[in-house]
């Protein structure tokens, strides 16, 4: 049973959204494109019937009256009155459309034709009548351009307004969810489908958009017009045009399927083809040439088959396609010749503008039937988007949360355990008391689980059991805000804001007076360069202005902390190496910053490490051992071989011999 649940493209842009704004006034200006190629076709129609009649008629005596009835008197008195030829029949030359005239005048549309031709004299002589149509298929070229034009310049703009909704609601999304990204694949899945993804669906919504908004209407259009031309040849014409196009159809999507069951086939054995070029050793070593090459020659033939096998049907199904076309055009062609031949008599232009009809047709047709295929990218991304911005961040504010006082005594986390998709557990039970005032640094022989246990204290993720207390008080039943105004996080990979150093400093909030601003900067040393700026604080930095190293935009996520006063901050040290004035810099900028507060530290440094009270060693997700430094490199293997790995001078010889 079919399901009437909105694909993901469509929640994004929908049929009835095609229907509304700037898309609607596109599909306005498609309809007058498609009404404005109808007549062309129909001013090609006249050309055509100029052409052929050289603009002369004959008619019986008797029916002067009703051709004067038809164009007017006064298209005699210009050209003189013709006389009887030898049949006594009237003999009318270079009389324009007036022969057209009198052929359609029985036609529905002939008192329109009769009504422009007896008013406007041009159309009654051969060349004003020849250049004046062509002048109107010119313009009618024209306006068709101008609507066309203005159609995709209004579609286009849909399908920017849709890209910009998305942008807003994947960055309003990426707010809620990046914090949680423990190993930065979300930041690279979010940034493709800001960018990429994003786009193809802008283009998709513009292609569906003017297929939808053109094509049908065309094709009926134009079918419209041939059954005007003629009912009977037009419904006859159409039986076979469609059953031809159908059955190409399905041939076609037979073919591919052969063709990919021949390329998966060959592909196989391509594998097994490849896969002995890795056995050279073990043939030259045990003198297997012989066997190798009557194995290689088998399955080097099997491949070329099943590649021969694909394209032989694919030169069939051509074949095939080519000859049903061929017999359709000819069956066609010979109905509408039979009708044009005596005793029907059919006006030659009318078949032409027929036979014009039906071949336009074909182009909005194919466009339709390629839709789907053309459109699937769209709907790919648009699933993909639609899959990220319904996600549910892991961490929420509990109702009824409590406002968070400063640190003054524990932190602690207790049977703690944390894991991800795509990694596992993480932590596992994890235990560690962290008494207030103390600097802390955090290693693990794993990184990302230093970076959890980071990540766990603002809540930035959410631990699967145990809990994490602050005084005794369950972080998971605070407010984030309170909670985030206590403890910053500072990493060394955080990139500064696009906008001018205070703004990246007070986060651009205006509750931090300047004066504030530059306190927390000389503090972190950060100062000093900022003042060195070509605008000092009001410099903007960022892709659009300039630039600063790992260390200056290390000092300034420091100066950003400090402002905000916490009681508890964690700084991930920057891996880029830094040189000694840098690095002394940010040691004296740590001492500062200890005083009166709880640091915890990720360190990448050895000098950090030499001065903090402490340092915890996980393992595998628990704490295995912590203690000053002194006594963890005495009896502590574990954290004696983590930190020979990390920082002994002599570590890289053995990588690169």
């Amino acid at each position: 049973m079919a399901s009437n649940e909105p694909t993901p493209f469509q929640r994004i842009f929908s049929s009835r959204d095609l229907l509304r704004g700037a898309s609607l006034n596109a599909c306005l200006d498609l309809a007058g494109s498609t009404a404005l190629l109808v007549f062309g076709l129909v001013v090609l129609c006249l050309m055509t019937d100029i052409l052929i009649t050289g603009g002369q008629l004959t008619i019986p005596q008797a029916s002067q009256a009703e051709l004067t009835a038809l164009v007017g008197e006064e298209s005699f008195t210009e050209a003189g009155h013709p006389a009887p030829n030898s049949s006594g029949d009237l003999v009318y030359r270079d009389a324009g459309l007036v022969p057209t005239v009198w052929r359609f005048r029985e036609k529905y549309f002939g008192p329109v034709l009769a009504t422009a031709c007896r008013r406007f004299a041009p159309l009654r002589n051969n060349q004003k009548a020849l250049l004046t149509l062509v002048m109107t298929a010119a313009l009618l070229g024209w306006m068709r351009s101008m609507l066309e034009s203005q159609a995709r310049i209004l579609l286009q703009r849909t399908g920017l307004e849709i890209a910009t909704k998305l942008r807003r609601s994947i960055h309003r999304q990426t707010l809620r969810l990046g914090p949680a990204d423990l190993e930065g694949h979300s930041s690279e899945h979010a940034m493709q489908l800001f960018t990429t993804e994003t786009d193809r669906v802008s283009a998709g919504v513009f292609l569906w958009a003017q297929r939808m908004g053109r094509d049908p209407v065309r094709l009926g259009a134009l079918v419209a017009l041939a059954v005007a031309v003629d009912p009977l040849l037009a419904g006859v014409c159409l039986v076979p045009i469609v059953a031809c196009w159908y059955l190409a159809q399905r041939e076609q999507s037979r073919i591919e399927e052969v063709r990919q069951l021949a390329q998966a086939n060959a592909g196989k054995e391509l594998r097994v083809l490849a896969e002995s070029l890795e056995k050279t050793r073990l043939v030259r070593g045990f003198a297997m040439e012989a066997f190798e090459q009557e194995q290689f020659e088998k399955y080097l033939v099997r491949f070329q088959q099943n590649l021969s096998q694909g394209l032989k049907a694919k030169a069939w199904s051509r074949r095939t396609i080519r000859t049903l076309v061929a017999g359709c055009l000819a069956f066609v062609l010979l109905f509408v010749g039979s009708r044009i031949l005596p005793p029907v008599e059919m006006p030659l232009a009318s078949g032409v503008l027929m036979l014009g009809a039906f071949a336009v047709a074909w182009f909005p047709l194919q466009y339709l039937v390629r839709l789907r295929q053309d459109h699937e990218p769209a709907e790919h991304a648009a699933r993909m988007i639609q899959t990220y911005v319904n996600q549910i961040p892991e961490v929420g504010q509990a109702v009824g949360a409590k406002f968070l006082q400063p640190l003054s005594k524990l932190v602690s986390f207790e049977n703690v355990s944390y894991s991800t998709p795509s990694r596992g557990p993480v932590l596992a039970g994890l235990k560690l008391k962290i008494p207030a005032g103390r600097q802390v640094a955090i290693v693990a022989t794993d990184q990302v689980e230093g970076m959890a246990v980071a990540y766990l204290l603002p809540r930035f993720i959410e631990p699967q059991s145990g809990k994490i207390l602050i005084d005794g008080e369950d972080i998971a039943w605070v407010t984030l805000e309170s909670l985030r105004a206590e403890i910053v996080f500072v990493g060394g990979k955080d990139p500064f804001l696009t906008g001018s150093v205070r703004d990246n400093i007070s986060g651009g909030s205006a509750n931090y007076s300047l004066q504030e601003v530059t306190e927390a900067a000389k503090i972190a040393h950060a100062h000093n360069f900022i003042q060195k700026l070509p605008q000092g604080y009001e410099t903007v930095i960022g892709e659009h202005g300039e630039q600063l190293d790992a260390g200056q935009s290390f000092r300034l996520g420091l100066a950003r902390a400090i402002l905000r006063k916490p009681a508890l901050l964690v700084i991930a040290e920057p891996e880029h190496a830094l040189d000694e004035d840098t690095k002394t810099l940010i040691d004296d900028a740590y001492k500062r910053i200890a005083v009166n507060r709880t640091v915890l530290y990720l360190p990448q440094r050895l000098s950090t490490l030499k001065r903090v009270d402490e340092i915890a060693l996980i393992h595998k997700g628990r704490l295995v051992a912590i203690g000053p430094r002194a006594r963890l490199v005495q009896s502590a293997p574990l954290y004696r071989h983590w930190e020979y790995i990390h920082f002994n001078e002599l570590r890289h010889d053995f990588e690169t011999e």
